[in-house]
């Protein structure tokens, strides 16, 4: 994790007094050789595919260490490409939309019969990927959505996976429209006014609901 990051799950993390350690294996940074110096594993998304493993070996690396890492039962959470890649990992396949659709801004996500605490209630999420996962062998279906049906996953009691980014703030989602503007006139893709606008309806909840979540993850390590 980058300690200068200032999303909703790093801050509450630092509310918390948790050290953390960033890596990133696209950009030379390896996963740990010790998994056993850590307590928890987060990883965030990316531009990167799940199943680029033979073009980007750092991939094929990351989802060996996850499978690893998920054998010991330890605690795990994976936002977007993290969700997918802890799904892979576990058996599951990833993909693009059959139509071609793309998630970007914010989307109603519906809770699961299993979801008990996890979401009362439907809710908005800020969402930017183009590919989703089938539910892995093991998990429990936690929230469903209507273009990418799987949303959100528990593995054992303390892994878990989420298509959505509830850790986005407001300045992260500007830097994104910003940085890859382009994607916003792709099918499914949500223009920036009215991302904007449902920021401003739905944004501080989203990010109530993740630091609440985080501090529920925690308490299970």
């Amino acid at each position: 994790m980058d300690d200068i990051r200032n999303d909703y799950v790093a801050m509450r993390l630092r509310d918390r007094g948790i050290e953390r350690e960033n890596v990133n294996p696209a950009r030379g940074i390896p996963m740990p050789d010790n998994p056993d110096e850590y307590d928890a594993l987060l990883i965030y998304g990316g531009i990167q595919s799940a199943n680029d493993g033979p073009e980007k070996p750092y991939i094929a690396d990351e989802l060996e260490w996850i499978s690893k890492w998920l054998d010991d039962g330890r605690p795990t959470l994976g936002l977007c490409l993290g969700a997918q890649l802890v799904a892979k990992s576990l058996g599951a396949t990833v993909g693009k939309h059959p139509d071609g659709i793309m998630e970007i801004g914010f989307h109603k996500i519906t809770p699961t019969a299993a979801a008990d605490e996890f979401l009362p209630a439907p809710a908005h999420f800020y969402q930017w990927h183009g590919e989703g996962f089938t539910l892995p062998e093991g998990c429990e279906l936690l929230a469903e959505g209507e273009q990418f049906p799987n949303q959100a996953y528990r593995y054992g009691n303390n892994t878990y996976g989420f298509q959505f980014h509830p850790e986005v703030t407001r300045t992260i989602m500007q830097d994104w429209m910003s940085s890859a503007g382009h994607m916003l006139s792709v099918n499914g893709a949500h223009g920036a006014d009215q991302q904007l606008t449902d920021e401003s309806r739905y944004g501080t909840d989203m990010g109530n609901w993740c630091q609440n979540f985080v501090d529920r993850w925690i308490d299970t390590w």
